[in-house]
């Protein structure tokens, strides 16, 4: 599925960082060495006028200190205006890749549409197209593990990714079917995906872990987040599912992440395979 390029740019935009705005540089000190230098230009000039001999050497000490000032104080404020200028060019070509930014809530808006196309691919890949299952998919996830995955904390407080790990997880009678995938929010595609079906009895743990990880930030840097929670199911052929869902209290990072999905899903599938264990007893 493809988005619109004004969606694609905005959500860029959304997590492209706002550049500070250059300060005007003080020029106070450079204007007092141009204008003393100005002051002693004119005294040797005087100086020199008088004809005597003391003061003509006076003059040229004068004259020489006055040039120097006044060189040094216009050299030192062209380049400062210079580099200012400069500064401000690279400020307005950063800002227009920066602003204006989209909503929060419209933020959400495409997150949610794009979420709901993913679960109608995932019931196609799954072959299951019950309206039971249609009605009743389980979703968990987080930040995708990829170099260019960017975070941005919203006006409301809330941290939000460019990419994401989607889990989407259908019970049924006997079995356990996920879609999984790798989601860029900026162009509204899956960058790959997989799918896997176990029956219960093969599933040997439900675990939920607090780990390290390494998380993309805005504006480029990779850096531990300490206190990321993760889910992972297992099964007796050594398969593994698993996926970042949120941050613990602990974690590096100060806000809330965005949720895909909900912790209900952990529930539903804990509450599934007892069910399933006391029915048939394994």
């Amino acid at each position: 599925m493809s988005v619109s390029p004004i969606r694609s740019e905005a959500v860029r935009k959304y997590f492209t960082e706002t550049p500070i705005k250059p300060e005007q540089p003080d020029n106070s000190g450079n204007q007092n060495q141009m204008i003393t230098g100005g002051v002693l230009l004119f005294v040797a000039l005087f100086l020199f006028v008088s004809g005597n001999g003391l003061l003509v050497l006076l003059g040229m000490a004068a004259g020489y200190f006055g040039f120097r000032s006044l060189s040094k104080g216009y050299s030192e404020s062209s380049e400062k205006k210079t580099s200012y200028e400069q500064a401000c060019a690279r400020y307005q070509n950063d800002y227009a890749k920066a602003e204006p930014k989209p909503s929060d809530e419209q933020m959400d808006r495409w997150m949610s549409s794009d979420i709901e196309n993913i679960i109608k691919e995932s019931l196609k890949r799954l072959g299951l197209e019950h309206d039971d299952y249609k009605a009743n998919p389980f979703l968990l996830g987080g930040p995708a593990e990829l170099q260019e995955t960017q975070l941005a904390v919203g006006r409301d407080g809330k941290i939000r990714y460019s990419h994401l790990n989607i889990l989407i997880v259908f019970l049924t009678e006997h079995n356990i079917a996920s879609y999984q995938c790798t989601h860029n929010l900026i162009y509204g595609q899956t960058l790959d995906d997989n799918t896997q079906e176990f029956p219960y009895k093969e599933i040997t743990n439900l675990q939920i872990k607090t780990i390290n990880k390494k998380i993309s930030i805005v504006n480029g840097r990779r850096e531990f987040a300490n206190g990321v929670q993760q889910f992972a199911l297992y099964t007796t052929g050594a398969n593994v599912i698993e996926v970042v869902y949120s941050f613990s209290q602990s974690a590096d990072l100060n806000g809330e992440l965005v949720k895909v999905g909900s912790e209900d899903t952990i529930a539903a599938i804990r509450k599934k395979l007892e069910e399933y264990k006391k029915k048939y007893g394994r």
